[in-house]
């Protein structure tokens, strides 16, 4: 399968530039959503009032565990006539012509999705892969009118750049969230004249890694190399031409889930409180002294240039947002006790890992 330059996958080749910025289903996606619809419709002109009501609702479980919702959020819109309305909340079979329940995750990256513009081949390809990771339950039928279906999507391809997609953590699809959070961030106008004389490679690199994300059972992470204020990212491990790294961070990819993963400025002060008791258990050194997590500086240069670390602060919380909230232990039972037990800071209580079906087969495969 022959991809758009620049795609790793074929889910990456079907979504739009940029990394979204709405949450799927908050309030603040509604609001859009509901400019969007009511501008759709009314392009469509004279034609969707003969045309009956359509009413669609999504479920998403497993929200990002910052956002406080429980666990899961709904929401709804219906076409009637020449009007759109989209609102908040759950409704039942009964009540809506069509309806989606899954994984908040699986259904953000599937809400990204275009319909116009990519292969239709492609698209098949991510679309059954992303079917085929979690468990789905469809209600009802969409509409039989074309015209109904060409304003659906017309309504989806709309939205889909205002999305927040959410990758497994140090995945390379996630490392794409992070190559764009740091490369338009270093070519902006308010930040590329202070990088221009810095030379500098970060690398951050997890071994033991889950075969239902690495399959093939190579490392997780991402590399960034700094030439001259050219800003290069990559996923895995810092290729050994572009070596040593400046900074280094490596260890085991499972316990450093949790804290990878949270938002930072919305912690609670009981989820900080969690997280300094979580982090303090698991990145304590083995009986042998081993540590789960090192951090070194193998080229023996200094530390990250200020100008440098201004690219870098809103990193961590950025792709918090877009990460998904599987455990490796959800389809592992295998995992050592102490990284088995969900985190209050990083985990719902309510979360249903039912809805999460990783099947082990390649990621990647045929789409590189």
């Amino acid at each position: 399968m022959t991809l758009p330059k620049g795609h790793l996958t074929s889910l990456l080749a079907c979504m739009p530039e940029g990394i979204g910025d709405l949450t799927f289903g908050t309030d603040s996606f509604l609001e859009v959503a509901q400019s969007v619809l009511s501008n759709t419709v009314s392009r469509r002109g004279s034609q969707l009032p003969e045309l009956p009501a359509f009413t669609m609702c999504f479920v998403g479980h497993n929200p990002p565990a910052y956002l406080h919702l429980g666990g899961s959020i709904a929401w709804n819109f219906t076409i009637n006539g020449a009007e759109g309305r989209v609102a908040a909340g759950e409704l039942p079979e009964s009540e809506c012509d069509y309806r989606i329940e899954g994984d908040h995750s699986l259904m953000s990256n599937y809400a990204r999705v275009l319909h116009q513009g990519v292969n239709p081949a492609i698209r098949q390809h991510a679309t059954n892969r992303l079917e085929r990771i979690g468990r789905w339950e469809i209600g009802g039928k969409l509409p039989d009118s074309s015209i109904l279906i060409s304003l659906l999507h017309e309504f989806h391809d709309q939205l889909a750049s205002r999305v927040m997609p959410r990758f497994t953590f140090m995945t390379p699809e996630w490392v794409s969230s992070a190559r764009h959070v740091l490369t338009s961030r270093a070519n902006s106008e308010k930040y590329r004249d202070l990088l221009t004389s810095v030379s500098f490679t970060f690398s951050e690199e997890f071994t033991n890694t889950p075969r239902y994300a690495f399959p093939d059972g190579s490392h997780g992470g991402f590399w960034v190399n700094v030439v001259n204020g050219a800003v290069t990212v990559g996923a895995g491990p810092l290729p050994e031409e572009l070596g040593p790294a400046d900074m280094l961070t490596k260890g085991n990819y499972i316990p450093v889930v949790p804290v990878g993963r949270t938002v930072n400025v919305a912690l609670t002060d009981q989820d900080k409180s969690a997280q300094r008791d979580y982090s303090r258990a698991a990145f304590a050194a083995r009986a042998d002294g081993v540590l789960p997590v090192n951090q070194s500086s193998p080229s023996g240069g200094s530390p990250m240039s200020p100008e440098l670390g201004k690219i870098f602060v809103p990193l961590h919380d950025e792709l918090s947002k877009r990460t998904s909230s599987e455990l490796p232990s959800d389809f592992d039972d295998g995992i050592e006790e102490r990284w088995r037990t969900p985190q209050s800071f990083d985990r719902d209580p309510s979360f249903d890992k039912t809805w999460l079906r990783y099947e082990q087969y390649d990621i990647y495969g045929d789409e590189l």
